[in-house]
């Protein structure tokens, strides 16, 4: 079987999860990473090249492996190399979603029927998104949130840890939801949600 050659932009702690992604499937080699951080010489084990060169592993896909939502957004415009995926094997995804470049499903999330995921999104541990649901590009969804059938959430969005969101309800671009609020009605762009039921605090 082929090997997927990746390089990472990002040596931080997202960074090392991903490489662990990476490590447990037999068919991807994470060549290099590149980070500005020249303190840091390697990723557990995997040179860091310094700044991002488009010289480099020009046979290689790359992955921002970077947390930050707006971050990733930046980088993205400036890498002149095709982009890859990463799913760790233990995920659940049916095979009729689409998830586009960028992206990474981290270890037991289960993605159901119908759903899209954007570009360059993390849909992190143990993360639940059910059928029929739009997920924007530079979207996170952090561990253990559950998102319902139907919904849909724009780009660069950051859905905290253990949220849930109903089914049906659409959630804005750049919009913050705290860690397990529970969002019960539309949320508009730029909102930060916090609580049970979810309120908008700004």
């Amino acid at each position: 079987m082929e090997t997927t050659k990746l390089i990472f932009i990002g040596s931080g702690g997202h960074a090392r999860v991903l490489l662990s992604i990476a490590e447990n499937n037999n068919t991807i080699k994470v060549e290099g990473v590149f980070d500005h951080n020249e303190t840091i010489k390697s990723l557990d084990g995997i040179k860091n090249f310094g700044g991002y060169s488009s010289d480099l592993f020009r046979d290689a896909l790359a992955i921002i492996a970077i947390g930050d939502n707006q971050l990733r957004k930046t980088i993205a415009k400036t890498i002149d190399h095709s982009f890859g995926k990463l799913i760790h094997p233990t995920s659940v995804i049916d095979p009729l979603n689409s998830i586009d470049v960028g992206s990474v499903v981290m270890h037991n999330a289960v993605i159901q029927r119908n759903t899209k995921i954007g570009k360059h999104c993390i849909i992190n541990t143990s993360s639940n998104v059910d059928h029929d649901c739009v997920i924007g590009d530079f979207v996170h969804l952090a561990p253990n949130t559950t998102v319902c059938g139907g919904v849909t959430i724009g780009s660069g969005t950051l859905v905290g840890a253990a949220a849930v969101i109903i089914p049906q309800i659409s959630i804005g671009s750049n919009v913050i939801i705290g860690a397990g609020a529970v969002i019960n009605k539309d949320v508009p762009d730029g909102a930060t949600v916090v609580g049970n039921p979810g309120k908008i605090v700004n």
